[in-house]
């Protein structure tokens, strides 16, 4: 790794001579035309909007799976930012988006009525959604992939083998997603869930989060990528210490933002209940 690269360099190194990017250019450009018929179709204006976010998921995606980010993921505190745009930022911005139903869309009307049929409400499919998108299931998976993959000898072995890593990063995209099911209270999986018990739930998932976060920035001593090399020569210590206080600010960031939203969303809805029973 080049240590003597500049800010302009690293965000300018993308990889796009690689068979990733093609493979996401064509799920943009599926994605896109999907949403451009699913919007026609409609005449919604919503849509529109929606669109953008699932567009600006890609883009994020991008960016963590071919963009700098990838480029330098050996460097730990890149890494972490590279794992918070899969869990954090990309899973939201698509289940609030049309990725599912533009990707539909983007098929002939005959193989969408086969898919419709696949996923009609009482399926063995949406039966098994359901189950794999419940609360539970999704906190626990969540929790479990992240502290598994931030154990030195797993993450340290994504590093060595290029398979594990490709594996490492499913499971976080994937854990992301199931993560923000509940949280965006989608109509297709599991029922919905009352804005208290979000509350509740992404109260559950901020301290185990904050406990890795912490036992990566007040390490003494260096537990990840020990012989690697970092970027712009910084320390293997000071670089693992960067990347803890990235988990745990930026990351719970989020998490308390979401709860602020949540809160204040239930608290008005209490209010308008209040007042209808106000002589």
């Amino acid at each position: 790794m080049n240590n003597e690269i500049s800010i302009i360099d690293f965000f300018l190194d993308w990889g796009l001579d690689t068979n990733l990017f093609y493979i996401l250019l064509v799920a943009i450009i599926i994605y896109s035309f999907g949403s451009y018929r699913l919007i026609r179709n409609s005449k919604s204006n919503a849509l529109i909007i929606k669109f953008f976010r699932g567009l600006m998921a890609y883009i994020f995606l991008l960016t963590a799976l071919v963009g700098p980010f990838a480029t330098y993921e050996e460097t730990f505190w890149v890494h972490m930012i590279q794992h918070l745009l899969m869990i954090m930022v990309v899973p939201p911005l698509f289940l609030s988006g049309l990725f599912f139903s533009a990707n539909i869309w983007f098929f002939p009307r005959i193989i969408r009525i086969g898919i419709a049929d696949f996923i009609r409400p009482k399926s063995y499919f949406r039966k098994f959604l359901s189950k794999f998108t419940s609360p539970k299931f999704t906190l626990i998976f969540y929790i479990a992939c992240l502290w598994t993959w931030h154990l030195p000898v797993f993450f340290n072995y994504a590093l060595e083998i290029e398979l594990i890593h490709y594996l490492e990063h499913f499971l976080f995209l994937l854990s992301g997603f199931l993560f923000w099911w509940p949280l965006m209270g989608l109509n297709l999986g599991s029922k919905k869930i009352s804005l208290p018990m979000r509350i509740a739930y992404l109260l559950l998932a901020v301290t185990p989060t904050a406990v890795v976060a912490a036992f990566i920035t007040l390490s003494d001593g260096v537990i990840y990528g020990e012989n690697v090399q970092r970027l712009f020569g910084i320390e293997a210590i000071e670089d693992q210490k960067i990347g803890g206080l990235i988990m745990w600010l930026p990351g719970n960031t989020i998490f308390l933002g979401t709860l602020t939203v949540l809160f204040f969303k239930w608290s008005s809805e209490q209010t308008k209940n209040s007042r209808k029973y106000v002589p």
